[in-house]
């Protein structure tokens, strides 16, 4: 791979951009961009070079830089999910010749490291039972925290749920044919108390539940609801981030997707297989999945408890 594989603000690198993100979340596009974007005016500055020996470069940059090994990770799989999408618009298949030489560039191990924050079993109860169910307001934000700390929906997800997905399948309550992330479908079952509360949710608050109307409504100051305007991914950040203050001592910085790896990870201690937690979350890899979960790091049932020490304290 030369130095033209990936040219600066080329024609080819925008609509290989432009096709790699299609599709996502626009969280996850502005994420990705960025990536993009500072890999390109990073290479700007370098000498000329091959271009796998330029990206291995770019690792230690990143590295010297002291991005965690996770990012560093992440920086390095949008970059060769780029120069992917490229090869397969290359009509010459001079690209795709050259794919096999990028598992020459590999990022930092991330084993042994625990990614974001899980609640406990109480916690999340506490934090489900903390809006209340007497408002429009309360019985909308309880339906929100019970989607993304039981179903471990993405607050993307959430905003962009329509009662259209809101259904019954086998008998069973669900949210049917979701788009996630990298325009991945999945159809998550929803307890049966949950789809309850959505429903009576919509109801007294008089909400429009034709099939392509919002689910999830912004609410203003006074308990008005605003029909048909549906709720913003800033707005489920801060209210995730109002009731975790309000319930839970000890438990700043809680974000929505910290609420998705609780979902992960209280379903997997409740006795669901791995893939039944990758199903529900919409994961491509069980990697993934175990990540969010955080298996291997058993805390009560640890290597260091099997060491027999006299302590001299």
């Amino acid at each position: 791979m030369d130095r033209k594989i990936v040219p600066h603000n080329s024609s080819a690198l925008e609509q290989a951009r432009a096709t790699y993100l299609a599709g996502m979340s626009p969280n996850t596009q502005r994420a990705y961009d960025d990536r993009i974007a500072r890999f390109v005016s990073w290479r700007e500055q370098q000498e000329p070079a091959p271009f796998i020996a330029q990206l291995k470069n770019y690792v230690a940059h990143l590295q010297n830089e002291g991005l965690s090994s996770r990012t560093v990770q992440q920086h390095v799989n949008t970059i060769k999910g780029l120069i992917k999408t490229m090869a397969a618009l290359d009509i010459t298949g001079h690209l795709a010749s050259q794919l096999p030489r990028l598992d020459l560039v590999k990022a930092p191990s991330v084993r042994g490291e625990v990614q974001g924050s899980r609640l406990t079993e109480r916690q999340r109860q506490a934090l489900i039972g903390q809006p209340g169910t007497d408002t429009h307001k309360g019985r909308r934000d309880t339906a929100i925290l019970g989607v993304l700390a039981v179903c471990g929906l993405r607050r993307s997800e959430v905003c962009s749920l329509n009662w259209s997905h809101i259904t019954e399948l086998d008998g069973h309550k669900v949210i049917k044919n979701l788009k996630g992330k990298h325009g991945r479908v999945r159809t998550v079952k929803l307890p049966t108390p949950l789809w309850r509360g959505i429903v009576s949710y919509a109801e007294q608050a008089g909400l429009n539940m034709a099939e392509d109307e919002p689910v999830f409504v912004a609410i203003r100051k006074g308990d008005r609801v605003q029909h048909g305007q549906r709720i913003t991914p800033n707005a489920v950040a801060w209210l995730v981030e109002y009731y975790v203050k309000e319930a839970l001592e000890d438990c700043d910085g809680i974000s929505p997707h910290d609420l998705r790896r609780t979902a992960a990870k209280l379903a997997r201690n409740g006795g669901a297989s791995i893939e039944q937690v990758q199903a529900m979350l919409g994961h491509a890899s069980p990697q993934t999945t175990s990540s969010y979960i955080g298996e291997g790091l058993d805390l009560d049932d640890n290597a260091v408890d099997y060491g027999k020490v006299k302590w001299p304290w």
